[in-house]
């Protein structure tokens, strides 16, 4: 039986590597130059690293409204250059100093190195999508199913591959918090007293401090992960654990905040008061509520969320087809009534509980983020939510699942991931293209 089961494993993850390869090929193929959110901004940052070995540092004049809305309207002609937009300066550095090696190879060897970068985070992306699949196999080590359908949105949901195969840092963003979260509750599920984890937790923890902010919430998860770990233990195993993990990531992390600190002053240990300075021209909340009124401007977040978060691609001027938004609007009904009837009466339970608290509250402070930076910035995207995606996809199959008898699940699920890749795929082939 474990034979079989292990077959399973192997098998089913080497399709869904297949399913997300394709798909993010093809996206970094198709995607015309600069057709993605911030991807100008992200590539010069990548440029600069590689051309000077420092972060650049972002001043006033890396942001021009104006040019950027003629760039987007245009469809950035290839005689309009893109080496002033610079906004995303303020970045800590871990993606950039990882990407800069393969830029620099890329001129070495006369490739286009955007087509490169676009290509080392499509690669990153495939780690997201294999520690999606390692964190829900810890949550639910007797299921193959859960796991690998988790892992299958994850690869097959068009908008997440579409921005893990373009220049920015989420898909790293992504992949630490992911490694965060499945480490801190390998540590829950066995609570030794062991020194070396937690300094390699801490380790991950710097991986995440330095990569980007949407990624810090791992910091508040690993620490109550842990202090619930050891909560019956002494006090002395309690804040040892803590101080290793925090001493562990500070000590690497700390020269990126003392550096903004110097650079930018008063403070601004992470640049975004130098980032929300500088960005006159986008617009804001206020704006919108002043012109629109509250209900509008909500009901705008909601569904400009919805459709960007399933596919709307570009800088958002290439949604999908309004009847597919209907399907998709009735699969997640399906998942939220779904999930709410399993966490009633569904079997089995996870191994141990208390990763289901982590994984919500893992989605509670990315949603939170996500509404909180929306009460200044008009960013009704649902890419935002993305580093929360495998506990989502997690939660969304186990959805679905309720509705679904036992001997149909397999294949029901299986058609939902087959019809999501084939939208990718479409998208990547049909829509990306008409906006070059």
């Amino acid at each position: 039986m474990k034979e079989i089961e292990s077959r399973i494993w192997r098998w089913g993850i080497g399709l869904v590597v297949v399913m997300y390869a394709t798909t993010a090929l093809l996206f970094v193929w198709r995607t015309p130059p600069w057709q993605a959110p911030d991807e100008p901004a992200h590539f010069n940052y990548v440029r600069h690293v590689a051309e000077t070995g420092l972060p650049p540092v972002l001043t006033a004049d890396c942001y021009d409204q104006a040019y950027l809305d003629e760039l987007k309207a245009t469809h950035f002609p290839p005689d309009k250059p893109i080496d002033s937009i610079c906004y995303e300066a303020h970045q800590p550095p871990l993606y950039y100093a990882l990407a800069a090696p393969v830029y620099r190879l890329a001129v070495w060897v006369g490739v286009n190195p955007l087509y490169a970068v676009r290509l080392f985070s499509a690669f990153l992306g495939l780690g997201v999508i294999f520690m999606t699949w390692r964190l829900a196999v810890l949550v639910f080590p007797s299921e193959p199913l859960i796991p690998l359908a988790a892992a299958g949105l994850s690869a097959t949901l068009p908008m997440h591959v579409a921005m893990l195969s373009v220049v920015n840092n989420d898909g790293l963003a992504e992949l630490v918090l992911t490694a965060n979260v499945w480490y801190a509750l390998r540590v829950l599920r066995a609570p030794v007293v062991q020194r070396r984890a937690w300094v390699a937790q801490g380790l991950l923890l710097a991986c995440a401090l330095l990569t980007k902010t949407t990624a810090y919430v791992a910091l508040p998860l690993v620490v109550g992960a842990l202090f619930w770990a050891y909560r019956r233990h002494d006090r002395r195993v309690r804040y040892e654990s803590l101080g290793l993990v925090l001493v562990s990531a500070l000590v690497l992390a700390a020269p990126w905040f003392v550096r903004n600190a110097v650079v930018y002053g008063n403070g601004d240990i992470t640049g975004l008061a130098r980032h929300d300075a500088i960005v006159v021209g986008q617009p804001r909340t206020a704006e919108w509520v002043a012109e629109l009124g509250v209900a509008r401007t909500l009901k705008r977040l909601v569904f400009t969320t919805f459709h960007s978060f399933w596919g709307q691609f570009g800088w958002m001027a290439a949604p999908l087809p309004s009847n597919v938004y209907s399907l998709l609007w009735a699969l997640t009904l399906l998942a939220v009534v779904g999930l709410l009837l399993y966490a009633r009466f569904g079997v089995p339970r996870p191994a141990f509980p208390e990763s289901v608290w982590v994984l919500l509250a893992w989605m509670s402070l990315t949603v939170g983020g996500f509404l909180w930076y929306n009460l200044t910035f008009v960013q009704h995207q649902g890419r935002y939510l993305f580093p929360a995606l495998p506990a989502v996809a997690l939660f969304t199959v186990l959805g679905w699942r309720e509705w679904i008898a036992p001997r149909y699940q397999w294949l029901a699920l299986g058609l939902v991931l087959w019809w999501l890749w084939w939208l990718a795929v479409w998208s990547a082939w049909v829509i990306l293209p008409g906006l070059g």
